[in-house]
């Protein structure tokens, strides 16, 4: 199984939580298998980048990570992009 972080959540109660997605091998597939490391990698700065409200780099990474890990975090990325879009409109 593949993990990977998706992002941290304060909680009403100001903890933090951070949330995750766990990536059946079959989704993946053994083509995905050769570049995994790599898609992996780009996730993580596609993460990062959100932090630290880098959405300019988020946008480039999003179409080169959707369909990967099976499409599994598809809706995730998307997700991201409609919060970037909404923060960006409000400016």
């Amino acid at each position: 199984h593949t993990v990977l972080e998706l992002e941290t959540i304060e909680q009403q109660n100001g903890k933090m939580i951070t949330a995750y997605c766990v990536v059946p091998p079959e989704k993946i597939g053994l083509e995905g298998f050769a570049l995994l490391d790599n898609y992996k990698e780009l996730h993580e700065g596609f993460v990062r980048a959100y932090n630290s409200k880098n959405y300019i780099l988020c946008e480039e990474i999003a179409p080169h990570l959707k369909g990967q890990f099976g499409g599994e975090l598809d809706s995730f990325y998307e997700e991201i992009l409609n919060r970037i879009t909404n923060v960006e409109s409000s400016k």
